[in-house]
């Protein structure tokens, strides 16, 4: 790995202008108590000590030992596109000026191993939801704010090209919404959006399958190399471990847990908006 501010990487994003709300029609598949809790204008920043939350993502660029480096061009145009989604989640009611939930968001850049030895490079920009717990021993403040670090965490990706994701994970659709394709693991809610979607019959005789898509994933460089051939897929999806994701889906779970935070904020934005912002950056 290296730092991307050793290159002079982190100067203002060419991105278009930031709208100050990024609603959109909730997902259909959103619990009721997550969306009266984080309604815009109706929200509080919740209870507890106020929560250390990134002022800007940490980059992590993985470049392969024994192959081609990841052109420093590539880097940086996948880093500013990924922050038009940071900018976007931040401006949600549920992540912003938190309590009793800390913050932490990451950019990972690698090359990914793909099923035909196909060459391709993806990023996945990540926010890690961690309680906040006063008395905790190992509560600290940071910059003026609170993070408990030896908390477990839920986690928010957003995948640009969700090949490894559809290559390797159980992926489940659900349904079409808002001009993206619905998706599971397992009880974890996600969803995919890019030019064109797959095919998708909720009435078909068999199960929509992952692996077709996939297959054309691993061609796709349309997020990295301008110009290139591809469909700008993006999936973005909420995890926390197995109880908290069956509690999230029945709305048995507090608004106020950070993976409710996370996957309110996920229900909330205007996925397709996001998408076409990044797409803009050049």
């Amino acid at each position: 790995m290296f730092n991307l501010a050793m290159l002079g990487l982190f100067a203002a994003s060419s991105a278009a202008p930031v709208p100050t709300a990024l609603a959109a029609p909730v997902d259909s598949r959103a619990p009721k108590k997550l969306v009266q809790r984080w309604t815009a204008g109706a929200a509080d920043p919740g209870a507890g000590l106020p929560g250390w939350t990134s002022k800007a993502p940490d980059i992590h660029v993985h470049q392969p030992a024994n192959l081609a480096r990841i052109p420093v061009a590539e880097i940086d145009l996948l880093r500013r596109r990924a922050m038009v989604a940071f900018e976007a989640l931040m401006r949600q009611p549920s992540l912003r000026d938190v309590r009793g939930t800390s913050l932490q968001a990451d950019i990972n850049i690698s090359v990914v191993p793909t099923l035909e030895g196909v060459r391709l490079v993806a990023a996945i920009f990540s926010i890690r939801a961690k309680s906040v717990i006063a008395g905790k021993p190992d509560t600290v403040l940071r910059d003026g704010r609170y993070i408990t670090p030896s908390e477990e965490g839920a986690v928010l990706n957003v995948h640009l090209n969700p090949y490894d994701m559809m290559a390797r994970r159980r992926v489940q659709a659900e349904g079409l919404w808002g001009g993206g394709l619905q998706i599971r693991t397992g009880a974890a809610y996600g969803l995919y959006v890019a030019d064109q979607l797959p095919d998708y019959d909720p009435d078909a005789e068999y199960a929509w399958a992952p692996r077709p898509l996939a297959l054309q994933l691993q061609q796709d460089r349309s997020w990295y190399q301008p110009g290139a051939a591809g469909v700008h897929p993006l999936l973005v999806n909420v995890s926390s471990y197995s109880q908290e994701n069956d509690d999230l889906r029945s709305d048995r779970l507090s608004p106020e847990r950070p993976v409710a935070r996370l996957a309110a904020a996920m229900f909330m934005t205007d996925w397709e908006d996001v998408r076409r912002r990044m797409k803009a950056v050049r």
